[in-house]
């Protein structure tokens, strides 16, 4: 009997040892630097298994041994909190370190800009030939309810999800103008904000630029004057569907449309573009000046002035330098 109790110990011990050393074999295993000289996008898909990410792990020579990594996500319990996404791994990381990655880590952040000025169909196509974006395509044509910026997305992002993003940013950008508007504004409401707001990003060339075109503009329509605003007639041919690729002719500024600020007193009935924050608020707090003119400089800016003559001087200053260039 004490012959059997005397194996019985030694085996249980030797069982200990065995287990001790196991234990203490993988948690080196856990922490040992990996073998990748370099770092490596990983890439782990909804769904995919434990076993899956393992295999990948290992064509991407991230981990030495697709089982130890298997059985320590398991043993340790972190192979039902691993998350789907694009994970960039750094160079030697260890088990440890990709795990931690994959299970607490942020994935990889893509970006998308979308430039100041751009029609709406323009976003909507950027969005939707962005191969990075998944989701199923946008239909929307609304101008000037999107905000122009640069946003960061990842692997989980979708098409409405950018799209709603952007809309929401210029709902709060509009909201937040409107709210602290110069009490003077001959504007009714926050879509003719926007609407004035779309036709001074078009028409100016930098941010200076646009706080003078926006006096311009509320000036003449203080005084109703018609805006007459390039621009507007662009639009009135386009739709910002296209590029008009030309300059505008005389015929041009007498085509009949709601949109052609040549012919109509006002505002269009709606944005040209969307515009950015910068003019929004050029529009919503504009600097006080008796501009009612203003032409190109030739040189990426604008000459302004406050009477007909002095206008005039300025265009014909103007045609100089494109004929001379």
């Amino acid at each position: 009997m004490a012959t059997f109790f005397s194996n019985f110990f030694y085996f249980s011990l030797a069982c200990l040892i065995s287990v001790y050393f196991a234990t203490t074999s993988l948690e080196l295993y856990f922490e040992k630097p990996g073998p990748s000289e370099k770092e490596r996008l990983l890439i782990i898909n909804k769904g995919q298994s434990v076993s899956d990410i393992a295999s990948h792990l290992r064509e991407l020579n991230l981990i030495e041994s697709r089982m130890v990594f298997i059985f320590v996500a398991r043993l340790k319990g972190f192979h039902d909190k691993i998350k789907f996404g694009e994970y960039m791994i750094p160079k030697t990381a260890s088990i440890k370190d990709i795990l931690d990655v994959v299970i607490t880590g942020v994935p990889v952040q893509h970006k998308i800009t979308i430039p100041e000025g751009l029609s709406t169909n323009s976003v909507i196509y950027r969005i939707n030939n962005d191969p990075r974006v998944r989701g199923d395509l946008i239909n929307f044509s609304e101008e000037g309810v999107l905000a122009p910026n640069t946003y960061n997305f990842d692997v989980n992002t979708k098409k409405k999800d950018l799209f709603l993003k952007m809309k929401n940013n210029q709902e709060r950008i509009l909201e937040a103008a409107w709210d602290d508007r110069d009490p003077g504004l001959p504007l009714e409401n926050a879509l003719e904000l926007l609407i004035l707001a779309s036709i001074v990003e078009k028409e100016a060339g930098n941010e200076e630029d646009k706080k003078k075109v926006a006096s311009v503009f509320l000036n003449r329509l203080k005084k109703k004057m018609r805006l007459q605003s390039d621009p507007t007639v662009v639009y009135s041919l386009t739709k910002g569907r296209e590029p008009l690729n030309r300059e505008l002719d005389r015929s041009d500024l007498k085509t009949k449309s709601p949109f052609n600020t040549y012919k109509i007193y006002g505002l269009p009935p709606s944005p040209i573009c969307n515009p950015s924050k910068s003019s929004i608020h050029a529009v919503s707090n504009p600097i006080k000046t008796d501009f009612l003119f203003f032409v190109a400089d030739g040189e990426g800016g604008h000459n302004f002035s406050k009477n007909l003559k002095e206008h005039n001087r300025f265009v014909k200053e103007y045609r100089r330098l494109k004929i001379e260039n």
